[in-house]
């Protein structure tokens, strides 16, 4: 039985930083847009999706060069797949890519079998694409099987819950998983998907930042950003990318990091000590 274990009173980051800050980009394209009934496919719906690893793949990577911050890159299997050569830019650039299911299915409508299947599919693409197995997932949706199926195939990390502020850890039995929460101010939310002001988006953005970073004097924080090449990888909206990474570089004691290093660090020098001497009483 998956159980979550919590060690808020414990979490610090290395070096003396007080807030972690992790960029995460969904990278998906029109993956996830069906047929409608006459077995035709949105045309407009679809290129708009398709703008992502198209054109706004190469922007966002040209502005995380120019601000010196690494992302992770949640990447569909498809998208792997039809686009091998954005994937390779963003290892080449110093990235993380991660899994985002292979044709960005959603998990709880999938047998138990199926979305093991999808987590294997996606884990094979991402490693021949970008030449090692992603160790991050989030899916579209979770399942009730997923976490087990994410120990299954030997991910480190999962980033599905909206549930808590900071890290925690989910066992079955021998075998952990951590989670990276999300929060719920993510550029699908904030430009809802088609419409929406970037200024507004970059207010909201602030706002978590500066809310988590302020309580950071207290305790160690952890602020999660969730983006889509294709939403914000436009004109203008590439701008508040920039202006919210520019606000957060200026803050002093963050640290900018990637899924895999914030939860390697966790279990590594927060979760694991602690188990391992809870095993020993």
């Amino acid at each position: 039985m998956v159980e979550a274990i919590h060690y808020n009173d414990q979490i610090k980051w290395p070096a003396g930083t007080r807030c972690a800050v992790t960029l995460t980009f969904d990278f998906q394209g029109g993956e996830d847009i069906r047929p409608l009934a006459n077995g035709t496919i949105n045309h407009e719906t679809y290129t708009q999706c398709e703008y992502g690893p198209n054109t706004a793949i190469w922007r966002i990577l040209r502005i995380l060069e120019e601000e010196n911050v690494t992302a992770t890159f949640l990447t569909c299997g498809g998208i792997a797949e039809r686009y091998p050569d954005a994937v390779k830019a963003i290892v080449a650039k110093g990235h993380e890519v991660a899994g985002h299911g292979y044709h960005h299915e959603v998990a709880r409508d999938l047998s138990r079998d199926d979305e093991s299947d999808v987590m294997r599919k996606t884990v094979n693409m991402i490693s021949d694409r970008a030449g090692n197995q992603p160790m991050g997932w989030r899916s579209c949706t979770q399942s009730p099987n997923s976490l087990a199926l994410l120990m299954d195939h030997g991910f480190l990390w999962n980033s599905n819950s909206f549930s808590h502020d900071l890290p925690f850890l989910w066992r079955d039995g021998d075998r952990v998983l951590v989670e990276l929460p999300r929060q719920p101010f993510g550029d699908g939310r904030t430009y809802f998907n088609d419409h929406g002001n970037p200024d507004d988006s970059l207010i909201v953005w602030k706002g978590m930042f500066d809310e988590l970073h302020g309580e950071s004097k207290q305790a160690a924080t952890y602020c999660p950003f969730q983006f889509h090449p294709y939403i914000s990888g436009r004109p203008g909206r590439a701008k508040a990318l920039r202006a919210i990474i520019q606000h957060m570089k200026k803050a002093d004691g963050v640290w900018f990091a990637t899924g895999s290093e914030v939860a390697r660090w966790c279990l590594d020098e927060l979760f694991q000590p602690t188990r391992t001497a809870s095993a020993a009483e």
